[in-house]
């Protein structure tokens, strides 16, 4: 009876331990944050897009939604502008193109002299504009940035024919007119600022043909039925037809 029991609570203990093991031996895995906007390597999410979308309705009238077509369209570009963000992105952490702390450090007091006293911590406040999302933005501002110039600014060739060509069409586009010649030199007022102005012309000119290959090699992916979510009228509009139709 006795070895029964033993043999009993052995037995037990071994379903026990089982069952414990099955549960406890491979941890569940947590769910991955649901996407609005990916590449292979970096997602932003439904929150990070509502956050974004706070920011730039800032720039816009307090009441355009109201405006159901203007309101629609600052969404869709929204997702359009944060589509190519994450496109540079992605490549320069491939790249290892980094910003450290003490860069964005310097950076950011430099911005802030344009603000005297407390004005850019009011005009935060006014915005509902959190720092911490303020600072995250501003870091990735300037990685993109860093990127862009060392993968595209710096890597555009300018000939000598160019610079004569780029003095000409600035400087002198009405050679009759001494005010508007004398304007133009005193904006360029050396080969070196020429040089910079010129590059800066051509980067932007390049822009659109660098980007789109870019996105060839970093391809994004919307979920359209998340970004359908922020935009309004789309339900009612959707119903109505329907109704039509039956």
């Amino acid at each position: 009876m006795t070895d029964f029991f033993k043999k009993g609570s052995v037995f037990l203990v071994f379903i026990y331990m089982a069952v414990y093991l099955t549960g406890c031996g491979e941890p569940e895995k947590e769910k991955a944050p649901s996407f609005l906007i990916k590449t292979s390597s970096m997602i932003i999410t439904a929150r990070e897009f509502s956050e974004e979308l706070d920011m730039k309705r800032a720039a816009y009238p307090y009441n355009i939604k109201e405006n159901l077509a203007e309101y629609n369209k600052m969404v869709i570009d929204l997702a359009k502008t944060l589509s190519e963000e994450i496109i540079l992105l992605s490549a320069a952490a491939q790249k290892g193109v980094i910003v450290t702390d003490k860069e964005v450090s310097i950076a950011e007091n430099e911005f802030r002299k344009d603000y005297p006293g407390d004005s850019f911590d009011q005009i935060m406040l006014e915005n509902a504009i959190s720092y911490s999302f303020w600072k995250k933005r501003f870091k990735k501002n300037m990685i993109m940035d860093k990127f862009i110039d060392r993968e595209l600014k710096q890597k555009i060739e300018i000939t000598s024919r160019d610079i004569i060509e780029f003095y000409k069409k600035n400087s002198m586009k009405d050679p009759h007119d001494p005010y508007h010649r004398a304007a133009a030199l005193k904006k360029i007022e050396n080969e070196k600022e020429l040089v910079s102005n010129l590059r800066m012309q051509k980067t932007q000119d390049h822009y659109d043909e660098w980007i789109q290959k870019l996105g060839k090699d970093y391809p994004v992916e919307i979920n359209k039925e998340k970004l359908k979510s922020f935009l309004i009228g789309i339900k009612k509009i959707k119903g109505s037809k329907n109704e039509k139709e039956n």
